[in-house]
């Protein structure tokens, strides 16, 4: 196993780069079918190693989504079930713009890819538990929308789509978005999205 440079890799530095290339591939650049081929090409290995280190690719898989579930551990709703509403999604809001500012993909990869729903609940927000708060907020007029799913959907989307959006207009233009944009953008979800909550 060779570094880009020709030199060999360690035991240890073999498999970070394979877990490394893995999360990359399947997370940050949105590639879910990337095969172990691809993936030890990526890595400058080959398949061999990753069967070494783990077997199978769907073991590769958990390996890297577990050590993102210790990267950015969702609270539990014990955690914050005490907490005002507003406060509860203002959490979800800078949580959630964290992971998916390193792994874009993460969510949509979870979502749809039920092989690995017992990470769900570590690295989802407990939003459902939030419903009869949101209810409520809806029955008083605070919230215009007609059901709670509905606005948890759009929260999710207005967090979660955009640095899948950010990437794609990236790609296909010459402009470089500096991270500052990160810190207003969540503000601009909290003022305007949860500003009557």
């Amino acid at each position: 196993m060779l570094q880009q440079d020709n030199r060999p890799l360690s035991i240890s530095g073999a498999k970070e780069k394979i877990k490394d290339t893995a999360k990359y591939l399947l997370f940050t650049d949105g590639r879910f079918s990337a095969t172990t081929q691809q993936i030890a090409q990526t890595a400058h290995t080959d398949r061999t190693a990753i069967h070494y280190y783990f077997r199978t690719r769907t073991n590769l898989v958990r390996t890297i989504i577990k050590e993102i579930t210790n990267e950015f551990p969702a609270p539990s709703w014990s955690d914050i079930k005490d907490l005002p509403l507003k406060e509860k999604l203002i959490r979800y809001v800078i949580y959630n713009a964290q992971k998916s500012r390193k792994y874009p993909y993460l969510n949509i990869y979870m979502i749809t890819q039920k092989e690995f729903a017992e990470y769900t609940e570590k690295l989802f927000f407990p939003l459902t538990e939030m419903i009869p708060e949101i209810m409520v907020c809806i029955r008083d007029g605070r919230l215009h929308y007609t059901s709670p799913i509905e606005f948890l959907a759009d929260l999710i989307s207005i967090v979660s789509g955009y640095q899948i959006s950010a990437n794609y207009f990236q790609r296909r233009s010459e402009s470089v978005m500096s991270p500052t944009p990160h810190h207003h953008r969540t503000e601009r979800i909290i003022n305007f999205f949860l500003k009557d909550i």
